[in-house]
């Protein structure tokens, strides 16, 4: 368990914690939230002891392992992925060394005895390491992290900070320790490698901290949300929606509970005003005045109902076809990228590029952005058609010596000051911080400087590749609310699906070389998918002889028998987990009867369980025999 007693942070500008005290078992996998400035990166360096706080302490379990993931890049090596993605295992690579010399050794004296008793008790070790598998389990996680075959041998520094992210992750994961730190995780994560690691983290057993601003994906990974808000930490048992509807819900409690109050205090106010003056009420009088010296001021609940929203200026009604893609061609050297590419894109039309990492994204939106230019074919736009792009690498192009104000006024030509700061207050900068230098602002706070700049002048096609990434979620709805009611064109890259549902009305599905169009969002995408695959089976098993129609009954039954196995398998795992710590629970100590009771519904889930993975055993040999 870790746990926080009392802490407290301080800067000089600002109070982060105070008295805030907080236990962590293992088994919570918790989203960490709240405002920008709040202290969640700071909070998760005092549990890593990075940071200490100024006051209080915090107490870690025996036997404590964790892994961090930071959201700094990673330094680049020679080694390759799989080797990076081992290097948390240093143990297992000196025993493989010391095993191959010894191979060597006895290839020249193979009846060495000495050789052979050391061969033997590095092999024991190797085993109890778990050594044969562990590159097994590196190749499925890198996998699942969106790593080909072929990149699993290529040099680590050759790749991007992204990617050398997700092979130090992968690291993380192979290592299983008690508890996960993670900052930001899906910044670095594609679509398809986000939903495989929501998956990975739903089913981790150990103890997770993250910080994330992705709703969907807190939803789908973590079971309580921490939310830390003006120096105080609250724990809600439940994901992400559970804790927007159960805060909403104590909100209003408060409101009543503040509004209340005030209705006393007006009340007593009135009393003491009006028989201050009577001697026969004195006694009433004084009586009130120590009521209202005695009651503790209930803070006022701040209306969370209005929200602030961007008038980003909109763009003239520009022609019917924004762009024109016309058998199109695009490769790097001998990879091909796009093949007789044909694709129109109309006015109004909310575009979501998704696909396979790798599969072409962001090739097209730089060809439509004139970074990149097709190898051949055409690219057209409609008369007059303004496009703006904005790159992953956006707030590089931000310079760092400007204030947040010269920023936006060096573009916007003819707006007032009343204007521009009326417009930055709507992107979260208040007037006593847009005189801040752009290099002492933290990357949301540029991130969302780099869109407001970009929004200043109207267009009539918005190229976005990861718009919201370093957002808050609190920029991200105000992001949305102005894309949503943006008049133009957008084509964008995301791996928030929450801003895909809401923003998008089109998916483009990149596959290689071509691509598939979807008249919806990205649930709608999903679902017609799934619909497509689904009619695709059915066509095919309505195409096979007899025989094979027999076989994949049969299969078919047996994964639907797995999946109940597996489904049961993890229901007896809960159950056994609650058993044990009522056994160990010292009110049950004397509770002789209750200990057998508990005993007994032990041993019986054990022996269910082991039946239950002797029959998923032979199951699974028989899938692999057919």
């Amino acid at each position: 368990m870790i746990s926080t007693d009392a802490i407290w942070k301080e800067y000089p500008d600002k109070l982060l914690f105070k008295n805030l005290s907080l236990k962590l078992k293992e088994g919570m996998r918790v989203g960490l939230v709240g405002p920008n400035g709040a202290g969640k990166s700071t909070l998760l360096k005092i549990l890593l002891g990075i940071e200490s706080p100024d006051k209080g302490r915090v107490e870690m379990g025996k036997h404590i392992s964790i892994g961090y993931l930071p959201q700094e890049i990673i330094a680049g090596s020679e080694k390759n992925v799989i080797e990076e993605s081992l290097a948390s295992f240093p143990e297992i690579s000196k025993l493989e060394n010391k095993i191959f010399l010894i191979n060597n050794k006895l290839s020249n004296n193979p009846n060495n005895t000495k050789l052979l008793s050391e061969l033997s008790s590095l092999h024991d070790t190797f085993d109890q390491l778990g050594g044969w598998d562990i590159e097994k389990k590196a190749k499925i996680i890198l996998g699942g992290l969106g790593f080909s075959e072929d990149q699993l041998y290529q040099e680590f520094n050759t790749f991007s900070g992204g990617w050398r992210m997700r092979c130090y992750l992968s690291g993380l994961l192979l290592k299983q320790p008690n508890y996960l730190f993670l900052d930001e995780p899906t910044n670095h994560l594609d679509l398809q490698a986000v939903l495989w690691m929501e998956n990975f983290l739903s089913s981790w057993r150990g103890g997770l901290i993250m910080i994330s601003h992705d709703r969907s994906f807190l939803d789908k990974s973590v079971n309580t949300i921490l939310e830390l808000q003006k120096g105080k930490a609250t724990l809600y048992s439940g994901n992400y929606s559970f804790y927007i509807e159960k805060r909403e819900e104590l909100r209003r409690h408060q409101e009543k509970i503040y509004n209340n109050q005030q209705k006393t205090i007006a009340q007593t106010e009135r009393f003491i005003e009006r028989f201050r003056a009577k001697n026969t009420k004195s006694k009433q009088v004084q009586s009130r005045i120590k009521q209202l010296e005695k009651l503790e001021p209930i803070d006022p609940v701040e209306n969370e109902g209005k929200r602030i929203t961007i008038r980003i200026p909109q763009p003239d009604r520009g022609p019917l076809k924004v762009a024109d893609l016309t058998n199109v061609n695009k490769s790097f050297g001998k990879n091909s990228v796009y093949k007789n590419l044909d694709l129109t894109i109309e006015r109004g039309q909310k575009i979501a590029l998704v696909g396979e990492n790798g599969s072409g994204k962001s090739t097209l939106l730089k060809m439509l952005a004139g970074v990149e230019s097709p190898t051949s074919g055409a690219i057209t736009f409609g008369p007059k058609v303004r496009a703006h792009y904005f790159a992953q690498h956006q707030l590089e192009s931000l310079d760092i010596n400007e204030t947040i104000y010269q920023t936006v006024s060096s573009i916007s030509h003819g707006w007032t000051e009343t204007q521009i700061r009326s417009y930055l207050g709507s992107f979260l900068f208040s007037s006593d911080t847009i005189e801040k230098k752009v290099k002492v602002l933290s990357g949301g706070e540029k991130s969302r400087l780099a869109l407001a700049r970009l929004l200043v002048e109207p267009s009539h096609l918005l190229l976005l590749d990861e718009p919201t990434n370093h957002l808050d979620i609190q920029s991200r709805d105000i992001i949305e609310n102005a894309l949503q009611s943006y008049s133009g064109t957008l084509v964008c890259i995301s791996h928030d699906r929450h801003f895909l549902n809401l923003v998008t009305n089109h998916t483009i599905e990149v596959q290689k070389e071509c691509i598939k169009h979807f008249a919806g969002n990205y649930d709608y995408f999903i679902w017609k998918s799934e619909k497509n695959e689904s009619n695709i089976s059915k066509e095919i098993s309505s195409k096979e002889p007899p025989k094979k129609q027999s076989i994949y009954k049969e299969n078919k039954i047996r994964k639907n028998e797995l999946k109940r196995i597996g489904k049961r398998l993890t229901e007896i795992d809960k159950e056994l987990k609650i058993i044990n710590n009522d056994l160990i629970d010292e009110k049950n100590s004397s509770d002789y009867e209750k200990l057998q009771s508990l005993s007994n519904a032990q041993n019986q889930l054990e022996s269910e369980y082991f039946e239950l993975i002797e029959r998923q055993e032979t199951l699974q040999k028989l899938s692999i025999e057919l």
